[in-house]
């Protein structure tokens, strides 16, 4: 699904007012009957309910007064709740309050409300325009829609929230319902805004079809149609066909990482696994399991030798796909061995976990490179290699790793709840799906193994790192429908993945 910006929204209305002439007046009667559409296939029909439309100064006010009028045609009891003063109001927004006005509509300040009590609360008080900190009146009024009790449907973003970049105010409208105009919008798919946005659903302006398939932006979700992307599996195959995976990664106290990075991308559908670890690691790793194959790394002690990076060298080449990190450790025969390897790889990386904590200060020997290379870090590891604060990269995610993608030429998965797959031509992807269950100890190496293991059947980067991200969220989907929340695993997850696995092929068939 394609998202937009508040600035790229803007300019989507005024291609339809300058190339088709429908007019800002239009376009606000279509906002209102459409809002009010959706809102009575959500919540019921309105005659009778008793109602409060809470309006600003701006276009979104210009929305609820438009929103009021329908809602009172249709038998509603409805009372405006001014956040503004008249002679604020200009254009379609000062139209619409005129017409309210004259119909009668009940218009107070929310000094006037009293304790009266409402079914339903509109939210037009900001929309996409905000930004910053709201002040103590329409701080006030938030407040208000908050307390309610009421079932509050935002009109296009909940107020203090930002469509720009998912931004939050310290005081924000916790909508139930958010009903957007025209095209979904990048902040609503983003923390902390996206935790304020409840149920999202895109209503019709009339803005013209041609101007929304063609309108240029970088941003969309990972959604059904990924399945396509998947690749193809012939029958007269081996297991050659679906690609080799090097996997370098374990150090004593954490094989675990790599036993579910290597056994995710196995039933991901890698034909080959070959797990490079510590020698003493080994013999435990074949026996937990067996599907792998195992490169023992020469070793002083617990630590790595300082001819492990030849050893995987010498196997690498005879490898599809490079991938390194999960659980690897930090000595320093092993850092010395990552950026050995890394330096002179020419096939396909995925860098995830201790792989990318190594990295920094050598971030160079990603550059340029022949071949794709997929990093996977979640924020407290992105800042370490990019040197952006935590603050930074928490307030702009999407920003920061669209901006380190095209730099460094790789594809970035930023993860998180609102995990973000950044490419190298700018273009960016938001997984719309959370679960708070994904959040526990080797999700991230599940992650990391289902994308090599896409890339070694022969997809490209693009599509094994979306479709990853992707696949990963939906058998996390699973295992908590199947054992809630608290309860699962990373294990849990690769338990999922041949079902998902099966769906996804079942799709593109």
């Amino acid at each position: 699904m394609k998202l937009v910006t508040a600035t790229q929204m803007q300019a989507l209305e005024q291609l339809a007012i300058e190339q088709f002439g429908i007019s800002g007046t239009l376009l606000m009667e279509n906002a209102a009957r459409s809002f009010i559409e959706v809102l009575q296939g959500e919540t019921g029909p309105v005659a009778g309910k008793e109602i409060a439309v809470f309006c600003g100064k701006g276009n979104n006010g210009g929305d609820g007064f438009a929103i009021a009028r329908h809602l009172h045609n249709r038998g509603a009891q409805v009372t405006v709740i001014a956040g503004f003063s008249p002679e604020q109001l200009k254009q379609d927004a000062a139209l619409n309050f005129e017409i309210i006005t004259r119909m009668g509509l009940e218009v107070l300040p929310l000094a006037e409300l009293g304790g009266r009590r409402f079914s339903l609360v509109i939210d037009a008080l900001f929309g996409t325009g905000f930004h910053g900190e709201p002040k103590e009146g329409d701080a006030d009024m938030i407040r208000a829609m908050n307390q309610s009790g009421a079932t509050v449907v935002a009109v296009d973003m909940p107020s203090g929230t930002s469509a720009e970049d998912g931004g939050a105010a310290e005081v924000c409208v916790r909508a139930d319902l958010t009903i957007t105009f025209a095209a979904a919008k990048l902040g609503q798919f983003l923390y902390p805004a996206k935790a304020f946005v409840g149920k999202i659903i895109v209503a019709d302006i009339s803005i013209p079809r041609e101007v929304l398939l063609t309108f240029p932006t970088p941003y969309r979700t990972l959604d059904e149609g990924l399945a396509e992307k998947l690749p193809p599996r012939p029958e007269n195959s081996h297991k050659g066909s679906f690609g080799k995976v090097l996997l370098f990664a374990g150090s004593p106290g954490m094989s675990g990482a790599c036993m579910m990075a290597g056994g995710a991308a196995l039933k991901t559908g890698a034909g080959m696994v070959t797990a490079a670890v510590p020698r003493q690691l080994a013999d435990g790793l074949s026996a937990r399991v067996p599907e792998m194959m195992t490169l023992a790394l020469p070793c002083e002690g617990e630590s790595l030798s300082k001819t492990a990076g030849a050893v995987l060298k010498e196997r690498l080449q005879v490898q599809d796909v490079l991938l390194a990190g999960c659980g690897l450790g930090s000595g320093e025969n092993t850092k010395k061995a990552l950026l050995s390897v890394i330096s002179e790889c020419d096939k396909p990386m995925v860098i995830d976990a201790d792989g990318i904590n190594l990295l920094k200060g050598n971030i160079h020997v990603i550059k340029d490179k022949p071949a794709p290379v997929i990093m996977t870090p979640h924020p407290l590891e992105f800042s370490r290699i990019s040197g952006h604060s935590m603050e930074k990269i928490l307030q702009n995610r999407i920003g920061t790793a669209a901006a380190f993608a095209k730099e460094f030429k790789l594809t970035l998965v930023l993860k998180g709840a609102d995990t973000v797959v950044a490419h190298p031509d700018g273009r960016c992807y938001i997984c719309p799906v959370s679960n708070s269950g994904l959040a526990t100890a080797g999700s991230g190496d599940v992650l990391s193994g289902i994308i090599a293991s896409l890339l070694a059947q022969g997809a490209e980067a693009r599509e094994a790192a979306n479709l990853g991200v992707y696949i990963h969220s939906l058998a996390g989907l699973r295992a908590r429908d199947r054992l809630g929340s608290h309860g699962m695993t990373a294990t849990d997850i690769i338990a999922e993945l041949p079902a998902v696995m099966k769906k996804l092929a079942g799709e593109h068939s």
